[in-house]
Parts: C-alpha cells; structure tokens; sequence
C-alpha cells in the first residue's frame, strides 16, 4: 500500500497520521506546526507534536541517521533542496487555502449584490407606482385637497370631494378669463404692423445664417425649438437629453441644462426677461415622463431645476397658454394636464384629464396647441383624430376626425397651430402628405395644402403660423411658407441636410428659424 503527505502529495519518507487521520511527512507538518501556531495544515484545529502517530512500513527500526554531511557535499545538497522542497509545499497549500477562501467571499459577495439589486429594482417599481398613484390622486381631489389627522380625516377626504370645484382652481380660472377679456377685445381688430413681412419679402427668403453642432452626436439631433427675447436667443431640446439656451448675439451657449434621462419632446421660454436678460423661467418635457421648470439660479449653470412634475406616462408635447403662466402637456397613455407655474410656492399640476371614451384603446396624446384667447386648446392624437377642449374644465368641446380617412400609413397627428385670427387651425400628421386647414365656426375642413403627391418623402413635422395670420411654415424635409388664406406656396427652402423637425417665426415675420435632426439651426430671412 502507498502513502501519499497531503501536503506534498509525494510518498513521505517518514509518514505520520494525525487523529483526524491525514497523513503527512513528519519534517514537513512538523515545520508547518511551528510556523502557524500549531493548527492542523488540512482541518485547520489545534494539533500537537506528540499527537502524531509514526507509520511503520517495515517491521525492522529505521536505521540511525548519518553522520552530518559538509557543506559542500553531496549529501548536504540534497539536504538544502529538501528544505526548498517543504517550503515550496507549504506555500502552494497555503495558497490553495487562500484560493478556496477568495472563492467562497467571492460567491458570497456576488450573492448579495444580486439579491440588493433585486431588492432596489422592486422598491424602484413601487416608489414609481406610488408616485403615480399620488399624481392621480392629486388630479382628482384637485390642489386644494387637505386632509387632517386622526380618525377625522377620512370624513374631511368625503367632505373634499363631494364640494371640490370642477376644472382649474379659482385662482388660475381667474387668470385664463382676465386673459381671453383682454386679448379678445384687440386681437380680432388687430391688423399687421406696418413693420411686418410681405408676401413679395417671404418670397425672398433664403438661408442667411446657420448655428451648426448644437447638442451631441449621440444620438444626434434637435427635437424641439424656442425663442426668447425677440429671438436672440434660442431654447434648444435635444436627442441627447439636454437642453441648450444659446445667445446668438455673442455666438455662445448661455447654459446646458441637465437631467432628463431621455429624448426632450418640447421646450417652452418665458417672454419675460431677468435682469440679466435671460428668460425668468424655462419649461422642458421629455419621454421620462416628466415636466422640468427651469429658474435663474445666478451661479455659474445659470439655470436649476425649480419642479420636476413626475406625471406617470412619457410626455409628447408642450404649450404656453397665453397669460405665459400655464403650460399645457400631452402623454403617451392618452391623458393631458395643465400646470399651474405662479401660484403656490412651487409649480404643480392643477388639472388631469384624458380622451372621452370613444377613443380606442390605448391611443396616445401626440400634439397640443392653445387657441389665440386661451379658453380653448386642441389635442392630436395618435388615432389621427384632433379634439378641442375648454381651458377652464377640460371638457371636450368639439372633434375633428384629423387626418384619419387618408391612407393607412398616416398615424399620429404631430403638430397643431392656431391662426390668431382664432377661427382657422392648421394640423400635420406623420406620414400625411398634407397640412389640413379646419374652420372652428363651421367645424370643418376647410383646405388641404399638398405637399406632393409624387414624392414618397414628403411629410409634414411641424406646423406654425406668424403672429401676423398672413403665413403658415411647414417643415418636414425642407421648409416652406404659405399665404393664409390662398395657400400659395411663397417660399421653399431645403438646405438642410436632415429631416426639419422644428420651426419658429421671429420678430414681425422677418425671419424663420428651423432646426432639425442635422443638429443645425437654420435662419431664413430676406437677403440684405
């Protein structure tokens, strides 16, 4: 029978047993005893010398041991290569016993992240279900809604619904009627400003200067598109998840805004202006299904995220009712709200709504506009269809059945534009080779402008008319204007290099501004 040492796992010279019954070579645990403290080099418990029991392989003694041999001779070599030998075995048990010991942490420390991270991605999914649940909740007690302590406070939550107001609050109801008074009595009697844009001038219009490389090339693109302080300075929202305000008099970014965590969809700037001359405050969506207000802050990132409104569904379009303190915002689950930007110590949503129910399952807001005097608002929807909705109760007020007896290839209405003649809205819709003019007196379709029939890529992204109702601009894969009323094509511009996915009207009609997916702002104007 052989012996192997468990140490060595070589046939030992002079085996010995231990009471756990591991053989070894007695030098070798001998040695390794003295060195670590008397533990058992396999088992690890506490082991003697004198615990070990000598393996007679012969029945006669061992013979005396040699005479001590030189230094220099042969035997005394050996000797030094035995003594290499046992360290080299003790070291790669050692090692062995390190290795098992890192595997075990290893697995153990694996184990744990994965079960943290489960644990954090549930309680991820319940903070986020709570937090749409509180939304719905808000919506529909409204803001006003306080509840009190103690066993009163499910009577109080009765009491609140059953005298809760219907449609926006008192304070914010107020401000939309003071608006619509005023504009209504000056808007209809307005004629353009001698300092208007021509037909003969829009005819003109041709590339005359450009704003390259904005936002970054992953992924690239401009999605959405603002103007502030008469145009001077520009609200970019990007594929990239920022957004970019821009000062064209100096030629440099202002502020780079972040925090969504994904495509931004639309972007809003206040008229009014700080003293510093920037906007008092910016609003931005994005399809991380929430709404940012954005404040001056006076530090060096010049603006700081002042409410970041979670609603529950990702957010597909923005719009400024006209008192400049409401905004307007469209969801994917067919749901819209408006947010209240001035009362109460932070912006909040005042009122929550969605599509009647002969909306067909699963439809999604696309596209919001406010009428000229604010009481009113339309909404395109996924389904092709455009509904128009009071301001003061989100309560439908009459439908239009949009683009949806074209072709199969039409799907959701994009963009929405109100004439400030208040009568006329203009609509455009993805894959529609058409901007349809429908009439708010008569609730018709009044005109279709063509945008070319023979061309598969002719398509419409946005739509808007000027401040003056004398212009419509249409952007898709290039940009064009046409005359209010007649729909003569004035202008055709089609520098850019990628689809035009917005489009703003500058200071008295003298100026386009398009930006699209090449991530290039592009002004048309009047050649000097």
């Amino acid at each position: 029978m052989s012996l192997f040492c468990s140490i060595s796992s070589v046939q030992p010279l002079h085996p010995v047993v231990s009471p756990a019954g591991n053989v070894y070579e007695r030098d070798l645990v001998v040695k390794y005893l003295r060195e670590n403290d008397g533990k058992d080099p396999i088992t690890g418990d506490q082991l003697a010398e004198d615990q070990l029991v000598e393996i007679k392989t012969a029945p006669s003694q061992p013979a005396a041991p040699p005479r001590a041999p030189t230094f220099t001779s042969v035997p005394s070599l050996l000797h030094t290569l035995q003594q290499e030998w046992d360290s080299t075995m003790l070291e790669c048990l050692e090692l062995r016993r390190q290795s098992a010991e890192l595997r075990q942490e290893l697995s153990h420390a694996l184990y744990k992240e994965d079960a943290a991270m489960r644990v954090l991605a549930r309680v991820t999914r319940e903070r986020d279900e709570a937090r749409e649940a509180l939304a719905s909740v808000k919506a529909t007690l409204g803001p006003q809604f306080s509840t009190g302590d103690g066993a009163g406070a499910e009577d109080a939550q009765m009491e609140v619904e059953q005298q809760e107001p219907e449609g926006l609050p008192a304070d914010a109801r107020k401000r939309v009627e003071e608006t619509s008074a005023a504009l209504s009595a000056t808007r209809k009697k307005r004629k353009p400003s001698p300092e208007c844009a021509t037909p003969d001038d829009v005819k003109t219009y041709a590339q005359s200067t450009t704003i390259p490389s904005l936002h970054s090339t992953k992924p690239p693109g401009i999605s959405a598109l603002a103007l502030a302080k008469e145009g001077n300075l520009l609200v970019t929202g990007g594929l990239d998840k920022n957004v970019i305000l821009y000062d064209r008099s100096t030629g440099k970014i202002v502020a780079t805004l972040k925090g969504h965590t994904k495509k931004v969809t639309s972007v809003l700037a206040s008229p009014s202006l700080t003293e510093e001359g920037i906007p008092t405050f910016l609003v931005s969506s994005s399809l991380d299904k929430s709404v940012r207000i954005w404040k001056p802050n006076g530090k060096k990132t010049v603006y700081e995220c002042q409410a970041n409104l979670a609603l529950g569904s990702e957010v597909n379009q923005l719009a400024m009712h006209p008192s400049n303190s409401l905004v307007a915002s469209v969801h994917a689950d067919g749901s819209f709200a408006i947010h209240d930007l001035v009362a109460g110590d932070k912006p909040h949503t005042v009122l929550t709504a969605s599509l009647p129910e002969d909306a067909a399952a699963g439809t999604a807001n696309t596209a919001v506009a406010f009428h000229p005097d604010g009481v009113l608002f339309g909404v395109g929807s996924s389904e092709s269809r455009i509904r128009i909705f009071e301001t003061l109760t989100g309560r439908l007020a009459a439908s239009f059945e949009g683009h949806a007896g074209e072709s199969d290839a039409v799907k959701e209405v994009v963009s929405l534009s109100f004439s400030e003649n208040g009568y006329l809205f203009a609509s455009a819709a993805q894959g529609s080779k058409q901007v349809k003019i429908w009439d708010l007196r008569k609730l018709v379709n009044s005109a279709n402008i063509d945008l070319g029939a023979e061309d598969e890529n002719a398509a419409a992204s946005a739509v808007a008319f000027d401040y003056s109702a004398q212009f419509l601009a249409v952007v898709g894969q290039d940009a064009r204007v046409y005359q209010n009323k007649t729909w003569e094509l004035l202008a055709k511009n089609d520098d850019n290099a990628a689809e035009l996915t917005s489009v703003q009207w500058g200071k008295d009609s003298k100026e386009l501004v398009v930006a699209g997916i090449d991530r290039t702002v592009r002004f048309l104007s009047k050649p000097e």
